[in-house]
């Protein structure tokens, strides 16, 4: 379920094609003069993995030569795959700073996917076991006993010829960071963006990994580079043409979600719950209730805006 495209001659970009959740991440494998570079690592499931391992395989190496390991963020769906290498051998691993502790620790995984506050709301959700889910559909993706080495807004991480300026973009994730090689043009936009294809769900997000106005302004931090980028990779789904049209759709996405929640609440007071259940399919609900915490998110800014008031488990127009 990955395929490979080279984008460089020491470049390549494993795409993963599944349609349903579990949907791993996709990867990008970088080629150097000590062996291997790999930027996420996707699902901790077998056939996911040896999919994985095979488009490393086809490059003429192997995992044993894996000497640095890039995690974009904490997301079970990003990190599991790396304890497939980790059994093997060790690495160097980097993480973004603020997601060290959700790939660290089970609790800080369930709050930034699932937060507290959305299981108050949604009493379905409250006593819904996330962590089982993504251990049955993740595998074990929880990191332990190995040092990781954190990246922090800024810095420049020199992969192989590569130099790729980290770019802190909260709202998705505390910690998401997309990755820019100016003298290529290349950016890989991790989760950041509206994708077509597997994950054509995003943009995803929580009150916990930032929420709206953090998300909208991690796009709007990125305008500068619409006109640099020749190159789009996301973590879902294909390459994408035109960065400067996709962060922008996906700017209007994100506000056209507060618009539709204005626009039902303007029909009678609602429970999140419906209006989950009119914002998403049944299908998408079923394999991901924590869609639930996009419209808490929504929720949390309309109601610091003062647009919205809530009574108890009920939300309805202020005024």
């Amino acid at each position: 379920m990955y395929s490979t495209t080279q984008i460089r001659d020491d470049f390549h970009f494993l795409q993963y094609s599944g349609k349903a959740w579990p949907t791993a991440a996709n990867a990008w494998l970088i080629i150097d003069a000590d062996g291997l570079v790999l930027i996420d690592t996707g699902l901790n499931a077998p056939d996911s993995f040896a999919g994985l391992e095979r488009c490393i395989v086809a490059t003429g190496f192997g995992l044993a030569d894996v000497h640095t390991v890039v995690l974009t963020h904490g997301h079970t769906d990003h990190i599991a795959g790396v304890n497939r290498i980790l059994a093997r051998h060790r690495p160097r691993l980097m993480l973004s700073r603020k997601c060290i502790p959700e790939a660290t620790d089970p609790a800080r995984q369930e709050e930034a996917v699932l937060p507290g506050a959305v299981r108050e709301i949604v009493p379905a959700l409250r006593d819904y076991d996330i962590l089982a889910n993504f251990g049955d559909t993740c595998g074990d993706w929880q990191i332990r006993d190995v040092d990781i080495a954190p990246i922090d807004d800024g810095d420049v991480l020199s992969l192989g010829r590569y130099r790729f300026h980290a770019i802190h973009v909260p709202g998705q994730d505390i910690g998401l960071m997309v990755f820019h090689e100016r003298a290529q043009g290349l950016l890989l936009t991790t989760d950041l963006l509206r994708t077509s294809g597997p994950g054509g769900t995003l943009p995803w997000y929580s009150s916990a990994g930032g929420g709206v106005g953090p998300y909208l302004a991690s796009l709007d931090r990125l305008a500068p580079l619409d006109s640099e980028i020749d190159i789009v990779l996301p973590s879902h789904g294909g390459p994408i043409d035109d960065f400067a049209a996709a962060r922008l759709l996906t700017k209007r996405v994100i506000e056209d979600r507060d618009r539709q929640i204005i626009a039902l609440l303007s029909d009678g007071p609602k429970r999140c719950t419906e209006l989950d259940q009119i914002l998403y399919s049944a299908n998408l609900l079923a394999l991901c209730p924590w869609y639930a915490s996009v419209t808490e998110a929504h929720l949390v800014r309309l109601e610091s805006d003062r647009r919205i008031v809530r009574d108890g488990k009920v939300f309805a127009l202020a005024g």
